[in-house]
């Protein structure tokens, strides 16, 4: 890569024009399997901000690309109460893996909800069941949204539903979603939940809230429940009742997913207990679903594979289609 003479500041804006839901998915293959191979490099820490929230520096390569990614990511739960603004924000640094030298800077809002969207989708494809035909999404932001739309690019969907603790926000999001995926979104309150997981094949839970959204006896045989968010989602019997508990990384979520931590305190889950890192079912050192009445529960804080894949090509588009403000270096 040439010595770069600007860089290029993306906006969310120029960043939803450069790529779509499904081409994300593809990117977001390419990188697991990459990871699986052993072929990223990456790290990230969480800073703890007083009690206000975090903010997660997270970096990564992939081996071949010419582009190398530093991103960060705030979550800051009080922010919409005390200041009227979102909890969280990121943004994302890339870097000529030649020279080191900065060439982009991205708003990366609608990158990580992409990418966490199409993440998902492809570890569904290896531990969910093929046959899936409902999703029910707790929380109806922005990553909710997403994961709808990444998910119908990989399963013949039917339906969804949508539970969020503010019945108009998933209201909202029904409206918004059901014309453009084609098939039925049920909005539901949270008093309303129980009957949308005993229907559900596939539960994405994307909150920022800190309850236990549903228990292991409202399971379906064969669900597959992707447990993303940051504070608890999940009765720790979803977890100790699982026929498979698949994690990322359990050096990241066991120190940082309440219910991982208190079942540890408890002596009633540890690391012998994960069925597989995901990385080892991707590269095939560990199966992923063996039969159709498993339950399998993913639990992902999010590794490096799937960005050090998708983020270059944002800005290798953006830049193709003369997106974005250059500034001066």
């Amino acid at each position: 890569m040439d010595i770069p003479e600007h860089v290029l500041y993306l906006t969310e804006s120029d960043v939803k024009q450069s790529i779509t839901p499904g081409e994300a998915v593809a990117l977001a293959e390419k990188g697991i399997r990459a990871d699986g191979a052993g072929d990223v490099a990456g790290d990230k820490f969480y800073m703890d901000v007083g009690d206000r929230g975090f903010i997660k520096p997270f970096s990564g390569y992939m081996v071949g690309e010419e582009l190398a990614f530093v991103k960060t990511f705030s979550y800051f739960p009080g922010n919409p109460e005390r200041f009227g603004c979102p909890t969280t924000s990121s943004m994302v640094l890339l870097f000529a893996a030649d020279t080191g030298l900065p060439v982009c800077v991205m708003e990366a809002s609608w990158a990580t909800a992409l990418k966490t969207g199409a993440s998902t989708t492809v570890t569904a494809e290896v531990l969910a069941r093929h046959d899936a035909r409902t999703v029910a999404i707790f929380g109806a932001g922005q990553l909710g949204r997403m994961h709808l739309r990444s998910l119908r690019h990989r399963f013949d969907l039917q339906q969804a539903y949508v539970i969020d603790i503010v019945p108009e926000a998933a209201g909202a999001y029904a409206k918004e979603l059901e014309p453009e995926v084609g098939f039925p979104v049920h909005p539901a309150a949270l008093e309303e939940r129980e009957g949308a997981v005993r229907e559900a094949d596939i539960i994405i839970t994307v909150t920022t809230g800190d309850q236990p959204l549903f228990r292991r006896d409202w399971l379906r045989p064969g669900t597959f429940v992707a447990r993303l968010g940051s504070y608890q989602e999940v009765a720790l019997d979803v977890i100790t009742g699982a026929d498979k508990v698949v994690v990322d990384s359990w050096h990241y979520v066991s120190p940082r997913i309440p219910e991982l931590k208190e079942l540890i305190g408890l002596g009633q889950f540890g690391a012998d207990d994960v069925h597989a890192e995901w990385p080892d079912v991707v590269a095939g050192r560990r199966p992923g679903r063996e039969s159709a009445e498993e339950v399998i529960v993913y639990i992902a804080l999010g590794i490096w594979g799937e960005y050090a894949a998708l983020l270059p090509e944002i800005y290798r588009r953006a830049k193709a289609k003369g997106l974005g403000h250059k500034l001066p270096t």
